[in-house]
């Protein structure tokens, strides 16, 4: 009799870890076939007030080697955040170390491409309104990094209406 209690009390305990695994967090950082995929970081935004998105990381080197460090950020972590309409083409000014800025597309999702002589490149991408995509890459050139980032927000959209 109480062998039957704990196994109908167990059911549900189980179901709920089931509903509240990082299922989702797998589809937004992808283990790319052909690349070296680094462990799946997870960080959930939990407040007193309830969940409220997630950060995720996970570093990667393409086929040709070059590493990039993934960050994902969905919910309201991200608060909004959007690169610009219009197009942008920038650099820091003559107070600044060199870094230049500028808004591009990949593949239709608006995005900023950052270099900085001494960290390299950094590439921020809208995807649609499921969050936010970053890639930074020390040594890979701009090339290399939007091709990442089409392959990522490829797998990242896959099935999703636009």
């Amino acid at each position: 009799m109480i062998k039957n209690i704990l196994i109908y009390l167990a059911i549900p305990i189980l179901a709920l870890f089931v509903s509240l695994s990082p299922a989702p967090a797998k589809e937004a950082l992808p283990e790319i076939s052909g690349w070296i995929n680094g462990e799946l970081r997870m960080t959930e935004f939990d407040t007193v007030s309830g969940k409220r998105g997630l950060w995720l990381e996970r570093n990667y080197r393409n086929n040709a080697g070059v590493p990039f460090h993934a960050v994902w950020i969905e919910g309201s972590g991200e608060k909004g955040w959007s690169p610009s309409d219009k197009a942008i083409s920038a650099d820091d000014g003559p107070l600044g170390n060199g870094a230049t800025y500028r808004t591009i597309s990949i593949d239709e999702q608006k995005a900023l491409l950052e270099y900085h002589p001494v960290t390299g490149l950094s590439l921020s991408v809208k995807a649609g309104i499921k969050g936010t995509l970053t890639l930074e890459s020390n040594i890979a050139n701009e090339e290399e990094i939007i091709s990442a980032a089409q392959t990522l927000i490829n797998e990242i959209l896959k099935g999703d209406p636009q």
